[in-house]
């Protein structure tokens, strides 16, 4: 790892991982589905009565559907970093979207932190006009050393902090 918060030259790229727990997590929940699915598959098989019950509705079968959806969607999601940060910008796999986002640099607008530090929000500029991405901070590994490198380019880039209520601000100082 041998970089420092502050090292942005093009080539020096920092990943930060998903914590252990949450690649746990996906696979128990995968481990659950499979019971789910397995139970119903041999209680069908072993009663044919329980094919006309609860276990046809379609509820059940959209529920256990999800539950797939969700598991593999983590187990898969928490293969890449979720967060990489190098000298053109950041590429953040929050899990609760289906895409990654990559941020330039110079299309930062600003930040958003809840005092804590459990969410971070990310406003950019894209061709649709200012979005933004919301990262769950919670599920960074290196969480301090990612705020760090964060906080230490934006400061590079002229942006400064504003505390207001519980929420803390990076954002360029505008022109008067």
């Amino acid at each position: 790892m041998g970089s420092s918060p502050t090292d942005f030259a093009v080539d020096a790229k920092r990943d930060f991982g998903f914590r252990p727990w949450v690649r746990r997590a996906g696979i128990t929940i995968v481990l659950v589905a499979a019971l789910i699915t397995l139970a119903i598959g041999v209680a069908i098989a072993t009663k044919s009565s329980f094919r006309f019950g609860w276990i046809r509705e379609p509820f059940v079968w959209i529920y256990i559907g999800t539950l797939w959806l969700g598991a593999v969607k983590i187990v898969a999601g928490t293969s890449r970093p979720i967060a990489e940060a190098d000298g053109k910008g950041l590429v953040l796999r929050p899990l609760h979207q289906f895409f990654e986002k990559r941020v330039s640099w110079p299309a930062i607008r600003g930040t958003q932190q809840l005092m804590g530090g459990d969410r971070l929000i990310l406003y950019y500029d894209s061709p649709r006009g200012m979005r933004f991405v919301a990262l769950n901070l919670n599920l960074v590994k290196g969480r301090r050393d990612f705020l760090a490198l964060l906080d230490a380019r934006l400061a590079s880039m002229g942006f400064v902090e504003k505390l207001i209520d519980r929420s803390r601000y990076l954002s360029r100082v505008s022109p008067k």
